[in-house]
């Protein structure tokens, strides 16, 4: 069985700035993750942007984290994930799927979200978000763990932005 949950936040830009000049500029990116998170690695990997105005993009990262004993016993010290994910530009949706470096058979990450404005210079981002992981007797404590860092990961990165798009201008 998948957990399944929604994650709101609030950014103070619009939705065509935080696609064009927040969401996919590399500065944001190696910021957020190696500073705003604290996160141990980041590394692009591909962005691949097609004619119709649809990208790919690719990157791998190491969270720091201080997880469950039970987590960290199946696991071990530490977990390298990749996620790739793809913008639609007609809908304007992002959809991605997390690929972890260890367990990647029964760990399934995954999720969209898109933006709503909420008035001038400011957006909602709603994000669905499900984990699957598919080991016996311990999967709903394991996906605990990860719905909890996930949530905890998006507030901490709804401050960063924030302060980049401040910082910018944006």
């Amino acid at each position: 069985m998948a957990t399944r949950f929604v994650c709101r936040n609030i950014f103070n830009t619009d939705p065509d700035t935080f696609w064009s000049k927040v969401f996919f500029d590399a500065e944001y990116n190696r910021g957020l993750y190696l500073e705003g998170l604290g996160f141990k690695s980041y590394e692009p990997v591909s962005l691949d942007e097609k004619p119709d105005g649809s990208k790919i993009r690719k990157f791998r990262t190491e969270p720091k984290t201080e997880a469950p004993a039970v987590v960290t016993k199946l696991i071990g010290g530490s977990l390298v994930y990749e996620e790739t994910g793809q913008f639609d530009p007609k809908a304007k949706v992002w959809t991605y799927q997390v690929r972890t470096s260890k367990m990647a058979d029964k760990v399934r990450i995954g999720g969209r979200y898109w933006l709503e404005s909420r008035g001038e210079k400011k957006l909602e981002r709603i994000c669905e978000v499900e984990i699957a992981v598919d080991v016996f007797g311990v999967g709903g404590v394991v996906e605990g763990f990860i719905e909890k860092t996930t949530r905890e990961t998006y507030v901490k990165a709804t401050a960063f932005t924030n302060e980049f798009i401040a910082k910018h201008g944006l």
